[in-house]
């Protein structure tokens, strides 16, 4: 998910910038400190929607599609040196299991949730100041 959005960030950059070159030989009013303002608009929205619709999809796998995030359960039974099969509790592997999915879950819901918080402001900001500069 990660590089996707690296991914999208890079295209972003790369169309912008084709389209503020065309657009610097159209006008020649197009100063670096507007296409800074741009360039960061661009970067930070992208952030902002790749962080809801990584929430969005936490919360389907949650609530709707229950069986999408399920992961197939098998027991792995260490086995001692000697060759033979140590002490194997199934059911304190699956509890582990659970526990590392819920885990895996909140982490991807903070990543998701920070990276909205942290880029819509910076979008906001930095669009209001590219729209008075124009």
């Amino acid at each position: 998910m990660f590089l996707l959005g690296v991914l999208i960030i890079i295209l972003s950059i790369i169309i912008f910038g084709g389209i503020s070159a065309a657009k610097q030989k159209e006008r020649s009013d197009m100063s670096l400190k507007k296409a800074y303002l741009y360039l960061v608009s661009v970067i930070s929205l992208v952030i902002a929607v790749v962080g809801a619709i990584m929430l969005i999809n936490l919360a389907l796998k949650t609530w709707v599609f229950k069986k999408a995030d399920m992961n197939y359960y098998s027991a792995v039974c260490p086995v001692a040196p000697d060759g033979k099969s140590a002490n194997c509790d199934e059911a304190a592997q699956k509890k582990q299991a659970q526990e590392n999915r819920a885990a895996q879950k909140q982490s991807d819901a903070a990543q998701a949730i920070a990276m909205i918080v942290i880029a819509t402001p910076v979008w906001w900001g930095h669009w209001r100041l590219a729209k008075r500069e124009a």
